[in-house]
This record gives C-alpha cells, sequence and structure tokens, in this order.
C-alpha cells in the first residue's frame, strides 16, 4: 500500500495555542446558538457549484500506436513569472481540468508593523479567509526571492498594470524572506507541487499616497486583521491554519522550516493504524482517491479546520446526521491541536464505517467523540449525551423519560468509576480514559460499538461518486478563495488559462459518403437571423464567404489534386498542364489572399495542442494523400492544429501539386494550419535541386517562371518556427545559435526574407542545424582540431552541409532552460523507421516522405496531445517512389 499518510504521521507539528481557543470558543457559541434558536433549523454555508472532471488513472492510458510515446509537461514545477507578463486573478472554480486545481504556489504573511494588522485574502461569494496567494510561474533564471516580490507586487496592484509596474520599481515592504516550503507529492505520479510561504513586513517610513501605495486599505479581495486577535484566536472562519500558524510574536520573526510530504511503496505497517487499515480492507486506491480529495478540497493549505472540515464532508457528499459535526472534528483530531492532517481524516473515516473493529483505536475516537471539553475525562453531561445515543440507536423515535436517563447516567458513573477531578467548587465527577477503555473491553458495558457509525459504507461511497459520470450534480466545489495567477502574452492570454466560450458557427460542413470534406454552406444568414458576434467579427465572416463557393481556387484545388492523384498515371506531365493560363490566375487569386495572411503571422508561432506534426513531404502526392486519408480526411471539419516543417518541394515529381494542395489548407483554415520554411524553401536551393526544372518542363519557361516566382513569394513570408502549449518547439532542421531567447527571434527575424544566408543568418540556422551526440561531437571536434568559444556552448560548424551548425545535448538544455520548453521536434534528415530520437527523449526527427531517393524509408507523423507525443506510421508500402528517375540517387540535402 502507498502510504501516503505514513510520512505524516511521523511529522511532529508545533501549533500555537489560539487554535485551541478558536474551537474552545466556536463550541461555546454553538452551544449558546443552539439553546437560543432550538426551534430554528440549522443552515449550512452555502458552497459555489462548479462542473467537476472525474479523476482519471492516467496509468490506464494505452498507446493504439506502434511505436513510442513521449512524455512532456506543459508547466514546469516551480515556472515563473517573467517580468514583462502581467497576470490577474479568478476563482479556481473557472479551471476545467482538475489536475490544474494543485499548483505550484505562494502565500504571504503581510504584516502592517504600523497598525500592528495582518493582510487577508476574502471572497464576497464565501465567508472563510485565508492568506494572499497566487500561483507560481517563474522562470528558471530568477530565484524564489525576486518572483515572490514580483508576486506581491500583483497582489496589490488590484489588477492595475501600471500600478504593478510602479509597485515594482518602488518597494513597499522592508522586509520580505521565505519562512516556509511544503512539498506535496500527487497520488499515482511524480509529480510534486510546491507551495512557498513568505513573511511581508510592509515599510512604516513610506509615504502614504492612494495613488501610490496605502496600507491596511480594504479591496474587493484584500482586507486585514488585527494582529492581537489572530494571537489570540479569536478569528473564525479561517480555511486553514496558516494565519495562526505564521503569525509572529511580537517583535519576532517567524522561523523557517520545510514540510515535505510523499507517498513511499515498502509495504510495511509503520504503526498501529497502518495495521486497522489493513484489517479493513482500505486498498491503495482508497487512500489514494481520498487523498486526492483531501488535496484539491484544502490547497493551498494542507490542514483543515472545523469550518473546511464541514464542507470537505459536503464535498464527499457523506450525509451522517446523527452525528454533531463539531464534536466529530473533535474527534478526528487524535492530535488535538485545533486542524486536521490527512492521517486524521483518513482514520477518522476508517473509524466511522460499517464493519470497522471495535478496538482500542475506535473505542479512543468514541471517547473523544463525547470528550466535548478535550481535558481527557468524560463528565456526567458527556455520559448522559452517549447514553442518549445509545437509545436513540437502539429504540428509535422513542422518547426516553428523563428520570430513567439519569438513573442510567448514575449507574454508568459507577461502573466506570467515576472520579473527582478539578480543585475547589470546579470538583466534578469524570471518567478516565484508561477506566474507560478496561470497562467496554471487559464487555461490562455493552453497545458503544454502534456509536459514531456510518449508515453506509464510506469508501464505497467516495469510488462510486469520483468514478461516475453523474457525480458533477452532487459534488460541490470547497467554498475556499482559491485564486489563480494566469499570464499573459502581449494582450493575450495563455491558451491553458483562458476561460472557454463556444459559439455555434455559421458555417455547416458537408461531409460525401467517402468520408472526405464536400463543401460548405451558412446555416445563419445575416438578413435571417440576428448574430450575436460583433460588427468586426460579423465583416470577417463576410469577407471570407467566398470561401465556401465551390468554384473558389482553394476548394477547386483540393477537389483536383485529389483526383489528378488517382489519375497522374495517365497525365505525366503535370496537373493543369493543359490549362495552364486559368490555373496560374487561380493560383494568382488565391496568392493575393494569402500573401499578406502570411506576413502577418508570427514567426515563432504559438500553438496548442491536440496537433498533428508532419515532417519533410519533397513533392511526394501519393503520401500527402496517404496522410489526407488518415489524418485530416474531413479537413476542414476536424478541430486539430497541423504543423507542417517544411521542405515541400524538390527531390519528388509533384512538387507544385503538393505546393498548391497545402497552400489551399491554409488559406480555408489559416488558425489550423502552420507551414514552416524548410531549407528547400529557398531559390537558392532550388536552382540546385529540381523544382524549377520541374514547373519549366511542366508549364513551360514562360508561365514555369511565373510558378516558380509566385510560390517562393509565399515562402519568404513563411513563418520559421512553432511553440506548442509552451513547451515544445518546433522547426525545420534545429536551435539557432545566434540567439536563443524566443522573444527575441521573434523581434529580429523580418516578415519576408527572399536570401536567408544573407539577409537573416539566425533563420539560417534554424533551417539547416543538426543535432549530434556527444561521443561524434568530440570526434569532428578533433579531426579538424577545432578550437573556438562556441564549443563550450555545445555548438560545432556543420561538416555534413557545409553550412549552419551541429548541436549537442549541452546547448539543447541551454535552449530549453532559456525558454522553459522541454522537447525539440525537427525534420530536416531521413531515419530510416521514419523517426529518431536524440538525447533520450528531448529531441525527435520526424520525416513524411516515404521511399525517399530511393531509400527504404518508411513514413510518420507526431501527434502531440494530452501531454504525450506519440509516433504515428503511415502505412504507404504501396505508394509509387515520387524522385524522378534522372535524379541521382543521394540522401544529402
Amino acid at each position: 500500500m502507498d502510504h501516503i499518510y505514513s510520512a505524516v504521521t511521523n511529522f511532529t507539528q508545533k501549533i500555537p495555542r489560539p487554535m485551541k481557543n478558536v474551537l474552545n470558543r466556536m463550541m461555546a457559541k454553538k452551544e449558546s446558538q443552539q439553546k437560543r434558536n432550538s426551534n430554528r433549523k440549522t443552515t449550512t454555508i452555502p458552497s459555489t457549484s462548479v462542473i467537476k472532471s472525474p479523476v482519471s488513472n492516467r496509468k490506464t492510458e494505452q498507446s493504439s500506436q506502434k511505436y513510442i510515446r513521449l512524455s512532456y509537461q506543459k508547466s514546469a514545477t516551480l515556472s515563473m513569472i517573467e517580468t514583462k507578463n502581467m497576470a490577474y486573478i479568478i476563482p479556481i472554480g473557472s479551471i476545467s481540468n482538475v489536475y490544474d486545481k494543485l499548483y505550484d504556489c505562494y502565500c504571504f504573511f503581510v504584516h502592517c508593523a504600523r497598525h500592528d494588522k495582518v493582510c487577508i485574502l476574502r471572497s464576497t461569494s464565501s465567508p472563510f479567509i485565508w492568506l494572499p496567494c497566487v500561483v507560481a510561474q517563474l522562470p528558471q533564471k530568477n530565484c524564489w526571492n525576486k518572483s515572490a516580490k514580483d508576486s506581491i507586487a500583483w497582489i496589490f496592484a488590484n489588477e492595475s498594470n501600471s500600478r504593478y509596474e510602479y509597485l515594482k520599481r518602488n518597494p513597499f515592504y522592508s522586509d520580505i524572506r521565505l519562512i516556509e516550503i511544503l512539498r506535496l507529492q500527487l497520488p499515482q505520479t511524480n509529480r510534486f507541487i510546491t507551495r512557498l510561504a513568505f513573511y511581508v513586513r510592509l515599510d512604516s517610513s513610506i509615504e502614504q499616497s492612494s495613488d501610490k501605495f496605502t496600507c491596511c486599505q480594504t479591496t474587493d479581495r484584500l482586507d486585514w486583521l488585527d494582529l492581537n486577535h489572530v494571537r489570540d484566536g479569536s478569528v473564525e472562519n479561517l480555511w486553514g491554519p496558516e494565519l495562526v500558524k505564521f503569525c509572529p510574536p511580537v517583535n519576532m520573526m517567524t522561523a523557517q522550516k520545510i514540510e515535505e510530504f510523499s507517498s513511499s511503496q515498502d509495504g510495511i505497517p509503520r504503526n498501529i493504524e497502518e495495521s486497522w487499515l489493513k484489517s479493513v480492507k482500505i486498498t491503495e486506491n482508497d487512500v489514494e482517491r481520498l487523498y486526492y480529495e483531501f488535496l484539491e478540497h484544502c490547497y493551498p493549505s494542507y490542514y483543515m479546520t472545523s469550518d473546511s472540515f464541514r464542507q470537505c464532508l459536503l464535498r464527499l457528499g457523506l450525509d451522517l446526521p446523527d452525528l454533531n459535526m463539531d464534536r466529530l472534528f473533535i474527534a478526528f483530531n487524535y492530535m488535538k491541536n485545533g486542524f486536521l492532517c490527512f492521517h486524521e481524516l483518513l482514520l477518522g473515516l476508517v473509524a466511522l464505517e460499517q464493519d470497522t473493529p471495535h478496538d482500542e483505536v475506535r473505542i479512543k475516537f468514541v471517547f473523544r467523540y463525547y470528550d466535548t471539553k478535550q481535558y481527557g475525562v468524560l463528565y456526567e453531561e458527556d455520559m448522559k449525551r452517549m447514553l442518549r445515543d445509545l437509545y436513540v440507536i437502539t429504540f428509535g423515535d422513542k422518547k426516553l423519560r428523563s428520570d430513567h436517563l439519569e438513573q442510567k447516567t448514575r449507574e454508568a458513573m459507577e461502573l466506570f468509576q467515576a472520579q473527582s477531578v478539578g480543585k475547589g467548587s470546579r470538583v466534578k465527577q469524570a471518567i478516565t480514559w484508561r477506566k474507560f477503555l478496561t470497562v467496554i473491553a471487559t464487555h461490562q458495558f455493552r453497545g458503544t460499538s454502534l456509536l459514531c457509525r456510518s449508515k453506509k459504507s464510506i469508501f464505497d461511497h467516495i469510488t462510486k461518486r469520483i468514478t461516475t459520470q453523474s457525480a458533477q450534480s452532487s459534488w460541490q466545489e470547497p467554498a475556499l478563495l482559491r485564486l489563480v495567477v494566469q499570464r499573459k502574452y502581449q494582450n493575450e492570454i495563455c491558451q491553458s488559462c483562458r476561460s472557454k466560450q463556444y459559439k455555434l458557427s455559421p458555417i455547416r460542413m458537408l461531409i460525401n459518403q467517402d468520408g472526405y470534406y464536400d463543401r460548405s454552406e451558412l446555416v445563419r444568414p445575416e438578413n435571417k437571423v440576428k448574430s450575436d458576434d460583433s460588427p468586426q467579427q460579423q465583416q470577417s465572416t463576410l469577407q471570407r464567404n467566398h470561401l465556401l463557393q465551390s468554384d473558389y481556387p482553394a476548394n477547386f484545388f483540393l477537389r483536383k489534386i485529389r483526383e489528378f492523384n488517382q489519375t497522374k498515371k495517365f497525365h505525366t506531365d503535370g496537373f493543369m498542364t493543359n490549362e495552364r493560363e486559368r490555373l496560374f490566375q487561380m493560383f494568382q487569386m488565391m496568392a493575393d489572399e494569402l500573401e499578406p495572411m502570411l506576413q502577418k503571422e508570427q514567426r515563432v508561432k504559438q500553438l496548442y495542442s491536440p496537433c498533428y506534426i508532419i515532417g519533410d513531404i519533397h513533392g511526394n502526392l501519393e503520401d500527402l494523400m496517404s496522410l489526407e486519408t488518415t489524418i485530416w480526411k474531413q479537413f476542414p471539419a476536424s478541430g486539430v492544429h497541423y504543423l507542417f516543417l517544411g521542405d515541400y518541394v524538390d527531390r519528388g515529381r509533384w512538387s507544385i501539386e503538393c505546393a498548391l494542395y497545402l497552400f489551399s489548407m491554409k488559406v480555408l483554415m489559416p488558425k489550423m494550419i502552420t507551414l514552416l520554411r524548410g531549407n528547400h524553401e529557398i531559390r537558392e536551393i532550388q536552382n540546385k535541386y529540381t523544382y524549377r526544372r520541374e514547373l519549366w518542363q511542366k508549364y513551360d519557361q514562360v508561365y514555369g517562371q511565373r510558378f516558380w516566382d509566385l510560390t517562393n513569394r509565399l515562402f519568404d513570408r513563411l513563418p520559421l518556427s512553432a511553440t506548442i502549449d509552451d513547451t515544445i518547439f518546433c522547426a525545420h532542421g534545429g536551435i539557432p545559435h545566434q540567439i536563443i531567447r524566443l522573444a527575441d527571434l521573434e523581434k529580429r527575424i523580418p516578415p519576408v526574407i527572399m536570401s536567408p544566408e544573407v539577409d537573416c543568418p539566425v533563420a539560417w540556422e534554424i533551417m539547416w542545424s543538426d543535432p549530434i551526440n556527444q561521443e561524434h561531437f568530440l570526434t569532428i571536434q578533433n579531426l579538424y582540431q577545432i578550437r573556438n568559444e562556441n564549443l563550450r556552448q555545445g555548438y560545432l560548424p556543420n561538416t555534413k552541409r557545409g553550412t549552419a551548425f551541429y548541436f549537442n545535448e549541452r546547448a539543447l538544455d541551454s535552449f530549453f532552460a532559456e525558454n522553459r520548453l522541454t522537447h525539440l521536434i525537427r525534420a530536416h534528415e531521413v531515419p530510416k523507421l521514419g523517426f529518431m530520437i536524440h538525447f533520450g527523449q528531448k529531441c525527435v526527427t520526424v520525416f513524411s516522405c516515404s521511399h525517399y531517393c530511393g531509400n527504404d524509408n518508411e513514413c510518420c507523423v507526431l501527434f502531440a496531445h494530452q501531454e504525450k507525443i506519440r509516433v504515428i506510421r503511415i502505412d504507404t508500402t504501396a505508394n509509387q517512389p515520387a524522385t524522378d528517375q534522372f535524379q541521382q540517387q543521394s540522401i544529402v540535402r
């Protein structure tokens, strides 16, 4: 069994006495309120309901592909907030993925020494309060302290970018330091989450100004509490104990500490409680489910107060009408410190199970339930309450006479050998724990095994609610004020954080009987149905309505090229060679629309999964049609990104047909299709190889030159690289040597590059560079006696191609660290299996043209989805090689 709870058991936690004071006052207040409102029905605190996703077991996911599956993560642990990135705060309930609700975060104990107050986070939709907290999103080059300063500035900026920049430049605190690191391992995974707690002391000497900074000002999210009230435990509605836990004594700094809770797998019971769990057949999965529910409910706190405990039971759907929630909390809290850890919650729920043996551990649980004053003894009123509950369990609603109850209470006090405790007038008869255990264990007093039991199996109930789709209707999101800080990139919110607002598309896609996309038509004409779109969106829709027409060049080319592929053996001279004038006019019409579209695209384009990544095409029309049949047959109806890594022309006989086909896809769905530039989308390379000669042979020298100029005009505007989920870097060749920051690449690469080698050397490097293992790296270095500064950075001159660079794993790691990336996907080389893995699993080469230049290589594509990179082999065994017979059979490109 995974002993997730064992680390908590062995950790000795010291907590200030005020937490106990809070509980005692809460109990006294509750009893007095019940007396005043005996006829009033108790109400529960409302909580916000959100759609929940059932917890999935990622271990059960199986790949249906033939080859390999590589893992990647969308966000690195302790990722940090960049200085130029802005953020805003939203409730965590808006996040759809349950795994996104557990995140690395910062919390702050903000102390105003001038007024002796502490800052808290408060929500208008919830009565609970906690410390100001934000998600950690930090670049690796920044330290925790630097990132914490940026985060605390954002908290007090009140979502104002200008105020945020001002507070970063003008600190409003005299001291900020790390006081706690809490590291938690999630179940069924090696992933850890970390919560960093910082102490922030406001600078009492700074000038107070409303337009700059003013301490102790209440906003819609922030409030302030008197620190003396926190110290003496008079604060109510705490979600977690951290506010008291971090509260420093007067004129003293909170000590630093590190806590780590993880799961081990030694399978040996470490204490009597673990043996107890195994005796009632609580499985590893039961513990893991509860542990995740505990984390998701409490986080960013790791403990439960009484109010949080009550909300947790409601969240789990545990209906315990016969049990008092306040006394139940005391029974769970065997450490008697005023809050619950996971170990206490687990053992408490096991004690409530129907079949749990009534041994010493459970008898102790019952004793704590009725020991309401937490003095370690049961007074007469406690015994009277226990006897009343036993009577109700045994006889149901039958009324118990008061004189009969008094008599039974006196007899029980004598049986348990009650002793006098206290001094003076406070002397009372009470039953000690040892006497209570002895009498019950020897069966002198029966019936206690019926007390504090659930009417149904708790863990079975939790399992059903997690694993069934109907659980979302009854689960309740904890009424915590958990907040998430989201990043903005140049006035755009990152895709993973963006709130989803679906709209009905005004276009209906028609799929023919063969499963291909046939045509589209409008289903919401402007003059008949009122549109909810903005005027700009309506205008954009009207402007692109011509794309729905079947005779539009893009639709025409797709249809005709499919037909040509079936009959090209009868038309060896090429596509529409007898209609070259019409072909050029239609191509010119499509290019006029596509050219400005390409020029406006990012040079490092940001894409998001799911995404197919396709390698070199090289004029292989049959392979391209095989890709269409297997991957995007219903395009543009399918909502998946398709990323092509370049080299669409040269070497193959059908380069112009492939180029026209890809351009048509791009103009129809510009946001879903991304065409990167490869090293064969360059005039000098095409002159050396076959593309220009192919056009002249098919369409004569005049029209051939026109097609060549027009296609290269579009090639000049293609982006050079892309990222997927801000994690995977994609390019035709590899990483650049001169500039390694993606933000700098975006600025330095111009939108139009006619001659990359001369006009933009960094673009040339991206298209031409290759990865190399360390052994080969050293061999080349020694062979050519290379000694320069590039060696220390991991770069060598590319001797195979005579241009650009080789890069080793060290260079790639530096590039990843600078840009928070984890994987590189590129093309540019011909692996026999259609793919090749470099540097462990950090780099993957993919090639999508089989039988290349007479070789026996296979065709592969990659698919990035759900934090996995899958290699997909396309069966092109029956396809004919696309290489012209007169070309030299060489793979050096």
